[in-house]
């Protein structure tokens, strides 16, 4: 009975980081996504932030000089 309880934890705690891990791939993949984005490179045009305001970026602005990395710095923090 010991060693059932033992293997029921673990797999309950491997569990919970499996889903924690699939957590942090999604949140990683969503900002790569961003950079990888041609459109994000060109200039004067729009694009939702992580709070998903509109923002409308300046000609010859993009979207990547506008968030200056704030996706992957927030990514990578957890958020």
């Amino acid at each position: 009975m010991f060693f059932k309880k033992s293997a029921e934890g673990k797999v309950a705690e491997l569990e919970a980081r499996i889903k924690a891990l699939e957590e942090e791939n999604q949140r990683l993949r969503t900002a790569l996504e961003f950079y990888a984005d041609k459109d994000n490179w060109t200039g004067s045009h729009k694009y939702r932030d992580l709070d998903d305001a509109t923002i409308f970026t300046e000609a010859g602005t993009n979207s990547i000089e506008v968030d200056q990395g704030a996706k992957a710095a927030r990514a990578l923090k957890g958020e």
